[in-house]
């Protein structure tokens, strides 16, 4: 990738894809579930939403290689910071896809490859403490990579290292970040399938010997039609659905309740299971994994009640039982909101002691937005 646009995708790299809300009304229902025709919602999903969001991390995937490649010509703290700001970064759109972890994400298990938490710290050292060459191979043997082993590389204590990476730290750097790149790429290339990615897509993943496998979109897209794995365009809208209900599940009770439970009893090792504590980004990844849903629900990044799509899911509910898509929308916002509210920050110090009223109302949040989702199968017919 040329400098200058390097320099240029690292400036907008925290910036949401926008795309053209192609707003088409439905017009009737024609399946077995919720008697309505689904079309142009799932098209609006995968178009407005999961593919925005993969587009963009994909784009932020190349930016933190270029950035890495940078640091390793040159260890200065310049380049290693914006090693730590690209890493930031690329986690805002994986966060905000964890709606939608089915498909290709569960299918190729690239959710574990790219996101495994607890960290092997084990095998990392391992790995660091031989004398092999250390390589995407090598990573790949000890199955050490993914987000979590490039945070624990590059920063300390919330904010990037001020000490040079070793020599083997600088080679397990550059083959994780390489390693998830080409996971991202694999991740967007069988959403969109391979007649619709870049040539630079292409080239990587043809050299990394990794075989496009899916259309994704154009399977969900086609639900109910021969050919798709989705016998009906209400099985597609519950996978949606459920997606969002998984994640508001695992946000509450497993990210945030799991940790905080354990600081009852052990302060250290509740930090320990605190996800992304290396780089202090877990709450900010816990708001992101709501932004998910809310993004799903109204059909678009950066949509809310005010400006939902016309195709979006929230426009069905609405269409069908307009109480159940206030407490929805409702839900969403309050859980963004308890996010928001969590203090002290970072959320090691939050769940110190494990009795703070701000982490309460966030996990009760979660819960008050699952149960309140799974209301939305209720209008089948």
């Amino acid at each position: 990738m040329k400098i200058k646009l390097f320099h240029a995708l690292l400036a907008g790299a925290a910036m949401l894809c926008s795309c053209e809300d192609k707003a088409v009304p439905n017009n009737g229902g024609d399946d077995d579930g919720y008697g309505y025709e689904f079309g142009q919602t799932i098209a609006t999903y995968v178009d407005n939403v999961v593919l925005p969001t993969y587009e963009e991390m994909k784009d932020c995937a190349a930016v933190l290689y270029e950035a890495t490649q940078a640091y390793a010509g040159d260890q200065s703290q310049t380049n290693l910071d914006a090693v730590c700001a690209a890493w930031r970064a690329m986690r805002i759109p994986w966060e905000q896809s964890e709606g939608f972890l089915f498909g290709p994400a569960a299918l190729l298990s690239l959710d574990p490859s790219l996101d495994t938490w607890p960290l092997d710290r084990t095998n990392l050292n391992v790995i660091l403490g031989g004398t092999e060459t250390i390589d995407v191979d090598r990573i790949a043997s000890n199955n050490v990579h993914g987000f979590h082993a490039i945070e624990f590389l590059i920063f300390d204590s919330g904010a990037p290292k001020t000490v040079q990476l070793t020599a083997r730290e600088l080679d397990y750097l550059q083959a994780a970040v390489e390693y998830l790149r080409n996971d991202t790429y694999q991740l967007y290339a069988n959403w969109a399938g391979a007649d619709n990615i870049d040539d630079e897509v292409a080239g990587v993943l043809e050299d990394a010997e990794i075989e496009v496998m899916y259309n994704f979109s154009a399977q969900f897209k086609n639900a109910g039609r021969a050919g798709s794995t989705f016998v009906s365009q209400s099985d597609a809208i519950d996978q949606i659905i459920d997606g969002c209900v998984e994640i508001a599940s695992e946000v509450g009770a497993q990210k945030i309740g799991g940790p905080y439970s354990t600081a009852r009893v052990d302060y250290v090792a509740a930090v320990l299971a605190v996800e992304s504590w290396y780089s202090f980004n877990s709450l900010d990844d816990y708001r992101n994994n709501i932004v998910s849903i809310r993004n799903s629900y109204f059909g678009g990044r950066g949509k809310t009640a005010s400006n939902a799509s016309a195709s979006s899911i929230s426009t069905f509910v609405k269409s069908k039982n307009a109480s159940i898509d206030t407490e929805v929308t409702n839900a969403i916002e309050a859980a963004i909101a308890a996010m928001d509210a969590v203090t002290p920050r970072p959320f090691r110090d939050a769940i110190q002691g494990g009795n703070n009223p701000t982490v309460d109302n966030a996990m009760d949040a979660c819960a008050t937005l699952e149960t309140t989702l799974e209301k939305i199968k209720t209008l089948r017919n």
